[in-house]
């Protein structure tokens, strides 16, 4: 009676265990399947725009007034790659390229147009 009772738990544990492991992957994968799309649009891009060098800016400052959220050492090194600077020497008039962060809007499509 006692080896019954053992086979039957241990073939109930073996179901609960297959049917957790084919509830978990279910989750996982209808997860994966329907992510929302607006996790798949980058919310932003960068573009070139031009800035002209005025009387005591550097690249140091140049970097903190365009993008003011990054990383000020990573902006001068693009600004100076982009420009193709050897050095971090700059003079007024000078028209320097620097990418600048855009931020993208989704398409929207009004109610009751068809694609």
């Amino acid at each position: 009676m006692k080896n019954k009772l053992q086979d039957v738990l241990m073939t109930i544990s073996a179901f609960g265990l297959v049917i957790l492991l084919v509830v978990s992957f279910g989750v996982i994968g209808a997860k994966i399947v329907f992510k929302s799309d607006t996790e798949l649009v980058p919310e932003y891009t960068y573009g070139s725009i031009e800035v002209v060098v005025e009387p005591g800016d550097t690249l140091w400052s140049i970097a903190r007034a365009w993008l003011p959220d990054e990383d000020p050492r990573v902006v001068v090194g693009t600004i100076r790659e982009l420009n193709q600077l050897s050095s971090a020497d700059i003079y007024p008039g000078q028209v320097l390229s620097i990418y600048q962060k855009t931020n993208i809007q989704p398409l929207q499509v009004a109610s009751g147009t068809r694609l």
